[in-house]
């Protein structure tokens, strides 16, 4: 059974032969040395996609979404798209990256008014799907080919929307300008509905990703009202095609889902959810017991466990979820968001490598359990990621 068959059939609740591993991977140091990436060598955007499928391959990776290229920050490609498809003026936009992050430094604007002037124009679906369809068929082949499932990816509407406008602005045109807010959505909905749509049609993998941060890591950032009446029926613009294309759909937010998670579930009818952040910020293990017919993507601490502990706390911390979730099914293990440079190649591979070895069905919790008391035993646990009960 390859990773595809594996996935197709996971994703469904069918019997599969063990766990699979999912991330997003944007760590230099992993695409170094695991796929040979060269810092000093300039790459094509075919040499990048290969390195990519290479490093995950060697690292244990089963499932992604995301090619990471370290001299272009997605960020970066997000105004080419604003660009290209919402006729912006191409002037006068910067990003700025440290860190391994990226943020908008300049706009063309700083007020209503200049937002005003500079709204994006709604995007034309043959454009876009002449764009997308075979960039999206040419990454699931690539990947393909070293055994590893890439499926589709959208930003939501929301988070496109106050990325392009600024969120303090944005807070502020809520109540001061809604119109420009509803249009500047409509915009941004409609892009994503349009790659929705091409992918429902030649999307090889069966499950689309939708990224929407709507939440902090103490709660949500928008009164879940709102959120109802704005962000809920252009979320459905990207939902509905998917799920007529017989298709899953997986909802991302960083941060703690908390009233959020009916809408999600109940009221849009997402099949899954990434990335289910913990170190105090969400239960796991709660919201199975609440949605036990939910897919799960992710949940190894990526703020405290991955980049600041032990190989053997992430062993730990990712027997866990073996132990007590992976006997159920539906759950895909990674990060609690993404594998970023500050996580060492060693922590990487001991979280994948777990899964692998730990992940075989029917799971063997009692010699999970043993493994796990041998690990506290010894000492080896040096810290662990705080999870709420």
């Amino acid at each position: 059974m390859d990773n595809w068959e594996r996935f197709n059939k996971a994703i469904n609740w069918e019997p599969v032969d063990r766990i699979q591993t999912y991330d997003l991977t944007d760590c230099e140091p992993m695409l170094v040395a695991l796929g040979g990436y060269d810092q000093n060598r300039n790459y094509s955007w075919e040499e990048i996609l290969e390195l990519n499928a290479l490093a995950w391959k060697n690292a244990g990776l089963d499932v992604t979404r995301f090619v990471f290229d370290p001299t272009a920050h997605w960020m970066g490609g997000k105004i080419v798209n604003w660009i290209r498809f919402f006729n912006v003026d191409p002037d006068n936009w910067e990003v700025d990256t440290t860190g391994g992050t990226a943020w908008i430094s300049k706009r063309p604007f700083t007020d209503l008014k200049g937002l005003e002037k500079h709204m994006p124009e709604m995007p034309v679906y043959e454009e876009v799907r002449e764009w997308y369809e075979p960039a999206i068929k040419q990454m699931q082949d690539v990947m393909r080919e070293h055994d590893i499932v890439f499926i589709g990816a959208v930003e939501g509407p929301l988070t496109d929307a106050y990325t392009y406008i600024d969120m303090e602005l944005f807070a502020t045109a809520i109540y001061d300008a809604p119109e420009l807010v509803a249009h500047v959505m409509d915009c941004c909905g409609t892009f994503s509905a349009h790659i929705a749509r091409t992918y429902a049609e030649v999307g090889q993998v069966p499950l689309q990703f939708m990224g929407e941060d709507i939440s902090s890591t103490h709660g949500p950032i928008f009164d879940p009202s709102w959120v109802r009446q704005e962000a809920l029926p252009r979320w459905r613009w990207i939902v509905d095609p998917i799920h007529d294309a017989g298709k899953k759909f997986l909802y991302h937010s960083d941060g703690r889902y908390g009233e959020f998670l009916p809408v999600i579930f109940n009221e849009l009818g997402a099949d899954g959810l990434n990335p289910i952040e913990r170190n105090g910020c969400n239960d796991i293990f709660a919201i199975r017991e609440a949605y036990p017919d939910k897919l799960l993507f992710g949940n190894v601490c990526c703020a405290q466990t991955l980049p600041y502990g032990s190989p053997y706390d992430v062993e730990d911390e990712t027997l866990e979820l073996i132990e007590k979730i992976g006997p159920q099914r539906g759950i895909f293990i990674g990060s609690s968001s993404e594998v970023h440079d500050m996580v060492p190649v060693v922590n990487v591979r001991t979280m994948y490598r777990t899964v692998h070895q730990y992940g075989a069905y029917p799971i063997d919790v009692d010699r999970i359990r043993a493994r796990r008391q041998a690990l506290r035993k010894k000492g080896q646990l040096r810290l662990r990621a705080e999870v709420p009960l």
